[in-house]
């Protein structure tokens, strides 16, 4: 019912009639064409007013955490909406246990499909729950709309631009066995002696004392009590850790393998996280192929409340597929190093070159920890504090570290 030749047909029709003098033809031919201005009409406004918007419960997941995905669709005029259908685009790797997904000839993605009719200024929420069963960042759209007039003759499709971005932290497993370089303790420890007082480890009160530092005046306690406070820190050495990650487990250029290379990611993720929590300083070197083209991916070490977001979210976005050499880039870390850092690498590629570039950030006095991944442990010098991690089985199994 759509197009010229059917209003021409129309036309044709009401003036035969009429010239027939046939009554019953021409509320015929009226209500044909009553009908099909308002078929076009409806179907031209369905999705007129019409929003589909996501609300997550959490855009930021650790594996395997659940979380809640509310789609809201409102129609805000007085026309209803017979049916209405939404197809979101949905990645495959995030799991839907409330609605199936329906597989599309794209192999990462599916829809998410809701259907469901509308009365005048009528608001809908389905409410879905989410799990993080894979680690990586995904995309959570486009949206397709489509609906009909009341006759099904007239269909509107329109796209919404709507995204939403889900990132999964790799997996994070307690730090029980692995230890670190001896001598030299990751992060900051308390010092024996109060000759540096760290401003970020603020631990009691005190009533001030001629000689104090004026910035340090606990202005609260001071009111609260009458009488000047000052604030009390503990002493520290900070010494900062910085994970060197290599994504390259595979000699060849465009494979990878899978299992390695999450537990590269888990290790890392782990150490990072145990790191922070103990209020050690805490930086990344990735040499994942970045979003613009990186060779490397850095995070600065630190300590502050989005640190572990930082980091987790760089390695939950890693590649799998390397920009530079991870030689290469443990190489170029030594002039950006602090003295003092602690260097924990991570590889399941790991080689002489590799050996020799560790061994010279040991003499520029960095203390090094490598640790390795595959099905067999290899022969690290023994200057080189290492631990092998294990190969595809440990990642199935992988419960600490």
């Amino acid at each position: 019912m759509k197009g010229s030749l059917w209003w021409a047909f129309m036309i044709v029709l009401l003036l035969a009639a009429s010239l027939a003098g046939r009554g019953a033809l021409v509320m015929v031919a009226l209500m044909l064409a009553l009908t099909t201005l308002v078929s076009s009409t409806w179907g031209r406004h369905t999705l007129t007013n019409v929003s589909y918007r996501r609300q997550l419960g959490k855009a930021n997941l650790r594996y395997g955490e659940e979380t809640s995905l509310v789609i809201e669709i409102v129609n805000s005029k007085f026309l209803p909406l017979a049916w209405l259908r939404a197809l979101d685009a949905f990645p495959l790797k995030l799991t839907v246990s409330t609605a199936p997904l329906q597989h599309t000839q794209m192999h990462d993605s599916g829809l998410l499909v809701t259907l469901l009719s509308l009365r005048w200024f009528e608001r809908v929420r389905h409410i879905h729950r989410i799990t993080g069963s894979h680690r990586g960042r995904f995309l959570i759209g486009p949206v397709e709309l489509s609906s009909a007039d009341i006759f099904g003759f007239n269909r509107s499709y329109r796209t919404d631009p709507v995204y939403d971005v889900v990132t999964v932290y790799p997996r994070i497993v307690p730090i029980r066995e692995l230890v670190y370089p001896a001598g030299r303790p990751v992060g900051e420890v308390l010092g024996q002696r109060r000759i540096i007082e760290d401003p970020l480890r603020f631990s009691a009160v005190r009533e001030y004392r001629t000689g104090d530092n004026p910035r340090h005046i606990h202005w609260r306690a001071s009111a609260r009590t009458g009488q000047l406070q000052v604030k009390i820190f503990d002493p520290s050495e900070t010494i900062a850790l910085m994970l060197a990650v290599d994504v390259q487990t595979s000699d060849e250029a465009y494979a990878y393998v899978a299992d390695w290379l999450e537990l590269v990611l888990s290790a890392a993720a782990s150490v990072a996280v145990d790191s922070l929590e103990r209020r050690h300083m805490v930086g990344l070197y990735l040499n994942s192929i970045g979003p613009r083209g990186e060779r490397w991916l850095t995070v600065s070490p630190g300590r502050h409340e989005r640190q572990a977001a930082d980091l987790l979210g760089t390695l939950a976005a890693a590649e799998p597929f390397r920009g530079s050499p991870f030689v290469e880039m443990v190489r170029s870390m030594r002039i950006n190093l602090p003295y003092g850092t602690t260097v924990v690498a991570i590889t399941a590629s790991p080689s002489d070159e590799l050996y020799e570039a560790l061994g010279l950030l040991q003499e520029a006095g960095h203390p090094v920890s490598l640790l390795t991944v595959g099905d067999m442990p290899p022969v690290v010098p023994e200057r080189i504090e290492s631990h092998h991690l294990g190969g595809s089985d440990a990642w199935q199994r992988l419960q600490a570290l």
